[in-house]
């Protein structure tokens, strides 16, 4: 399956290629609200290197156009959950999850101006947890190493027609399909009760999991790269 998932991902990168009327490539980064089910909002950060290719613009009214996005970076997800009370007081901590994220991503763009670009974009998206802050014990040793999601967003370029560079806003919505915790029904562990310090064991009744779900927003700039136009195009 990954190898036909591989093969489609060329053909479609060989296909936008040879038709692509604008190629782009730069930075972003911004603000991740990152959660996982019953527990409270993250608030984080993530980071992107990225390129893009464009295709020519379609249509008369409101002119439109396709291209193919790749971008790698570094996202921290997780969330926030009370670990205990003291009087009135509520301890709030973090559990964190270092992944360097891949995602490819189909991308429309609709012509509103000659510079202002409202965007949509969707794909599929792939984790590498390279490191984690987990305070619970027990939860720490159930943390999966790779991690599939989708990202699903839509936001606006601003590309002057003469300048080289352009800026570009988004918002995004990640959601995980595999859990980054997870334990399967039957698995017996041990591990450190945080409130007695004392090692306790656990059997799994039912399949364990805790799955990330993030919010981004993201600024970016790139560099653009636009093919001339031939007389036959116009």
């Amino acid at each position: 399956m990954k190898r036909y998932i591989g093969i489609l991902f060329l053909i479609l990168v060989f296909g936008f290629n040879t038709h692509a009327q604008q190629m782009g490539f730069g930075v972003k980064g911004g603000l991740l609200v990152g959660t996982q089910q019953s527990k409270r909002a993250l608030i984080s950060y993530h980071g992107d290197l990225f390129f893009e290719m464009m295709g020519k613009w379609q249509g008369e009214n409101t002119p439109r156009r396709l291209g193919l996005v790749a971008q790698l970076g570094y996202h921290r997800r997780g969330a926030s959950y009370n670990s205990g009370f003291f009087g009135t007081n509520t301890f709030v901590v973090n559990d964190l999850f270092h992944n360097i994220s891949l995602s490819t991503l189909l991308k429309g763009n609709f012509k509103i101006s000659e510079s202002f670009l409202p965007y949509y974009a969707a794909g599929i998206r792939l984790d590498v947890t390279v490191a984690n802050d987990v305070v619970n014990n027990l939860d720490a040793q159930g943390v999966t190493p790779l991690n599939f999601g989708f990202w699903l967003g839509a936001g606006i370029d601003w590309e002057p027609p003469k300048l080289p560079f352009g800026l570009f806003f988004e918002i995004n919505v990640s959601p995980d399909v595999t859990p980054q915790v997870f334990f399967m029904r039957g698995t017996q562990v041990q591990y450190v009760d945080p409130f007695r310090s004392t090692t306790s064991v656990r059997t799994f009744s039912e399949d364990y999991r805790i799955v990330n779900l993030s919010i981004e927003v993201t600024f970016g700039v790139k560099f653009l790269i636009r093919k001339e136009i031939e007389p036959e195009d116009l």
